[in-house]
Protein backbone atom coordinates (compact mmCIF):
# COMPACT_ATOMS: atom_id res chain seq x y z
CA UNK A 1 0.00 0.00 0.00
CA UNK A 2 0.97 3.74 -1.05
CA UNK A 3 2.30 6.11 1.58
CA UNK A 4 -0.58 8.43 2.95
CA UNK A 5 -0.74 11.77 2.02
CA UNK A 6 -0.10 12.49 5.66
CA UNK A 7 2.71 10.25 5.64
CA UNK A 8 4.76 12.20 2.91
CA UNK A 9 3.90 15.37 5.00
CA UNK A 10 5.11 13.85 7.99
CA UNK A 11 8.39 12.85 6.42
CA UNK A 12 8.66 16.11 4.60
CA UNK A 13 8.56 17.87 8.62
CA UNK A 14 10.48 15.75 10.00
CA UNK A 15 13.39 15.35 7.34
CA UNK A 16 12.99 19.92 6.81
CA UNK A 17 13.54 19.91 10.91
CA UNK A 18 16.40 17.55 11.29
CA UNK A 19 18.39 19.77 8.25
CA UNK A 20 18.20 22.64 10.10
CA UNK A 21 19.19 20.63 13.81
CA UNK A 22 22.09 19.30 11.99
CA UNK A 23 22.76 22.69 10.79
CA UNK A 24 22.63 24.04 13.77
CA UNK A 25 24.67 21.40 15.27
CA UNK A 26 27.16 22.99 12.88
CA UNK A 27 26.90 26.08 13.85
CA UNK A 28 27.20 25.63 17.24
CA UNK A 29 30.52 23.21 16.64
CA UNK A 30 32.01 26.39 14.97
CA UNK A 31 30.86 29.11 17.69
CA UNK A 32 32.35 27.14 20.49
CA UNK A 33 35.57 27.67 18.39
CA UNK A 34 34.83 31.46 18.06
CA UNK A 35 35.77 34.51 20.64
CA UNK A 36 33.53 37.59 20.34
CA UNK A 37 35.75 39.35 17.79
CA UNK A 38 36.00 36.25 15.48
CA UNK A 39 32.08 36.20 15.64
CA UNK A 40 31.54 40.24 14.02
CA UNK A 41 35.10 39.89 11.75
CA UNK A 42 34.01 40.83 8.51
CA UNK A 43 36.87 39.68 5.33
CA UNK A 44 35.91 42.37 3.86
CA UNK A 45 34.11 45.73 4.58
CA UNK A 46 31.01 44.89 2.55
CA UNK A 47 31.16 41.08 3.37
CA UNK A 48 28.93 39.53 6.61
CA UNK A 49 30.57 38.50 9.23
CA UNK A 50 29.37 34.86 11.34
CA UNK A 51 27.40 37.26 13.70
CA UNK A 52 25.54 38.91 10.49
CA UNK A 53 24.79 35.69 9.05
CA UNK A 54 23.19 34.28 12.07
CA UNK A 55 20.98 37.58 12.51
CA UNK A 56 20.26 36.91 9.04
CA UNK A 57 19.25 33.05 9.53
CA UNK A 58 16.95 33.90 12.45
CA UNK A 59 14.80 36.78 10.67
CA UNK A 60 14.48 34.54 7.12
CA UNK A 61 13.51 31.74 9.24
CA UNK A 62 11.37 33.65 11.10
CA UNK A 63 9.60 35.36 8.18
CA UNK A 64 9.42 32.32 6.33
CA UNK A 65 8.72 29.65 8.38
CA UNK A 66 7.10 30.93 12.14
CA UNK A 67 5.25 33.89 10.32
CA UNK A 68 4.44 31.65 7.19
CA UNK A 69 3.21 29.33 8.60
CA UNK A 70 1.56 30.54 11.84
CA UNK A 71 0.36 33.52 10.06
CA UNK A 72 1.84 35.75 12.54
CA UNK A 73 2.49 38.88 11.77
CA UNK A 74 6.38 39.46 10.26
CA UNK A 75 8.05 42.42 11.48
CA UNK A 76 11.28 41.27 10.16
CA UNK A 77 14.25 43.83 9.95
CA UNK A 78 16.08 42.58 7.35
CA UNK A 79 18.43 45.83 6.92
CA UNK A 80 19.42 45.51 10.59
CA UNK A 81 20.86 42.11 9.92
CA UNK A 82 23.63 43.35 8.46
CA UNK A 83 24.42 46.34 10.37
CA UNK A 84 27.63 46.22 11.83
CA UNK A 85 26.52 47.75 14.70
CA UNK A 86 24.09 44.96 15.52
CA UNK A 87 26.73 42.87 18.01
CA UNK A 88 25.15 40.89 20.12
CA UNK A 89 27.25 38.43 22.21
CA UNK A 90 28.02 34.56 21.56
CA UNK A 91 25.65 33.98 24.68
CA UNK A 92 23.08 36.07 23.10
CA UNK A 93 23.20 35.02 19.52
CA UNK A 94 23.44 31.84 20.24
CA UNK A 95 20.52 31.79 22.46
CA UNK A 96 18.17 34.08 19.59
CA UNK A 97 19.03 31.31 17.04
CA UNK A 98 18.78 28.14 19.59
CA UNK A 99 14.70 30.24 20.18
CA UNK A 100 14.34 30.62 16.38
CA UNK A 101 15.03 27.21 15.12
CA UNK A 102 12.83 25.70 18.26
CA UNK A 103 9.96 28.13 17.07
CA UNK A 104 10.68 27.11 13.33
CA UNK A 105 10.71 23.55 14.39
CA UNK A 106 6.96 23.65 16.85
CA UNK A 107 5.90 25.57 13.86
CA UNK A 108 6.13 22.74 11.87
CA UNK A 109 5.75 19.71 13.93
CA UNK A 110 1.72 20.75 13.38
CA UNK A 111 1.74 21.10 10.05
CA UNK A 112 -0.62 18.65 7.89
CA UNK A 113 -0.73 17.10 4.38
CA UNK A 114 -3.69 19.87 3.37
CA UNK A 115 -1.63 22.38 5.44
CA UNK A 116 1.38 22.54 3.65
CA UNK A 117 -0.26 22.90 0.02
CA UNK A 118 -1.88 26.75 1.92
CA UNK A 119 -1.18 29.12 -0.01
CA UNK A 120 0.84 32.72 1.77
CA UNK A 121 2.44 36.09 0.71
CA UNK A 122 6.15 36.38 2.14
CA UNK A 123 8.07 38.87 1.09
CA UNK A 124 5.78 39.45 -1.79
CA UNK A 125 5.83 36.16 -2.86
CA UNK A 126 2.75 33.73 -3.53
CA UNK A 127 4.02 30.00 -1.94
CA UNK A 128 2.48 27.18 -0.59
CA UNK A 129 3.69 26.73 3.42
CA UNK A 130 5.60 23.55 1.57
CA UNK A 131 7.25 26.04 -0.58
CA UNK A 132 8.02 28.44 2.11
CA UNK A 133 10.02 25.43 3.84
CA UNK A 134 11.31 24.03 0.76
CA UNK A 135 12.79 28.12 0.60
CA UNK A 136 14.36 28.78 4.18
CA UNK A 137 15.41 25.14 5.32
CA UNK A 138 18.28 25.01 2.07
CA UNK A 139 18.80 28.46 2.75
CA UNK A 140 19.71 27.48 6.46
CA UNK A 141 21.72 25.25 5.47
CA UNK A 142 23.83 27.39 2.79
CA UNK A 143 24.77 29.81 5.04
CA UNK A 144 25.30 27.53 7.75
CA UNK A 145 28.71 26.35 5.42
CA UNK A 146 29.53 29.59 4.81
CA UNK A 147 30.00 30.45 8.28
CA UNK A 148 32.17 26.92 8.65
CA UNK A 149 33.95 28.35 6.32
CA UNK A 150 34.42 31.63 7.79
CA UNK A 151 35.10 29.49 10.96
CA UNK A 152 37.61 27.80 9.48
CA UNK A 153 38.99 30.83 7.10
CA UNK A 154 39.82 32.31 10.83
CA UNK A 155 40.94 29.22 12.81
CA UNK A 156 43.34 27.53 9.58
CA UNK A 157 45.22 24.92 11.21
CA UNK A 158 43.52 25.10 14.53
CA UNK A 159 40.09 24.75 12.99
CA UNK A 160 38.44 21.26 14.91
CA UNK A 161 36.65 19.60 12.38
CA UNK A 162 33.24 17.97 13.77
CA UNK A 163 32.73 15.04 11.34
CA UNK A 164 34.50 13.41 9.09
CA UNK A 165 33.89 10.38 6.70
CA UNK A 166 35.53 7.85 9.44
CA UNK A 167 33.23 8.89 12.31
CA UNK A 168 30.75 6.33 13.26
CA UNK A 169 28.19 9.23 14.02
CA UNK A 170 24.80 8.08 12.30
CA UNK A 171 22.34 10.33 9.79
CA UNK A 172 23.83 11.71 6.65
CA UNK A 173 25.90 15.06 7.22
CA UNK A 174 24.99 18.26 6.01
Amino acid sequence: MPPSADEIAREFVQESIHLLEQSLHKIHHCLDQLNFDQLWWRPEPELNSIGNLMLHLCGNLNQWAVCGITKSKDERQREQEFSADAKLSLEEISAKLDQTVAQTCEAMQSLSSTALLERRIIQGFSVTVMGAISHTVPHFVGHTHQIIFLTRLQKGTEYQFDWSPDSLREGVPI
